[in-house]
């Protein structure tokens, strides 16, 4: 935006990157429930999906949180301490629970735009509490989270081919 903007011109810039900001979150949105249901699979298919029919309804009920504590298990049961696969599905996990606080922290914040920076601004927490913050994303950043979490799918794909659970 130019040094003296008009109002119109901040209204137009204001709005232009409230639609691009809210796509990349929807797309977010789209790409992180891939990878619940992706994860999900990996844990009613586990030993080969011999058991599937008692494992869905509950994998169903957890968490996506829930989902990483039980496979962490699952691993830790199958692969040596020290192995290589192990230390790849923990690598796995790590990234995973990254990209779940990420989209927790998306999803229940509050947002709004400066156009001057062209910047998105997640606000995390209650205006009366003083733990309160405010963080602020370029469109690229939230570009980059979106294709962390199809990266992460793809790994997750790799990972149950490579060195089933």
């Amino acid at each position: 935006m130019n040094d003296d903007p008009t109002a119109g011109e901040v209204w137009k810039a204001t709005a232009d990157l409230e639609a691009a900001a809210a796509t990349l979150l929807g797309r977010l949105l789209f790409a992180f429930s891939r990878l619940d249901v992706a994860l999900g699979l990996c844990l009613v298919w586990t030993d080969s999906g011999k058991q599937i029919d008692a494992l869905t309804p509950k994998v169903t009920a957890l968490t996506f949180n829930q989902k990483l504590d039980s496979l962490t298990l699952l691993v830790k049961s199958k692969f040596s301490d020290g192995s290589k696969k192990r230390a790849a599905w923990v690598e796995w996990i790590e990234q995973a629970h990254v990209a779940r606080t990420l989209r927790n922290e998306l999803i229940h914040g509050r947002w709004g735009v400066d156009p001057y920076t062209s910047e998105a601004i997640n606000v995390i927490g209650l205006p009366t509490s003083p733990e309160q913050r405010e963080v602020r994303y370029s469109l690229q950043a939230l570009t980059d989270a979106v294709t962390e979490i199809g990266r992460l799918q793809a790994r997750l794909w790799q990972l149950r081919e490579q060195r089933p659970v």
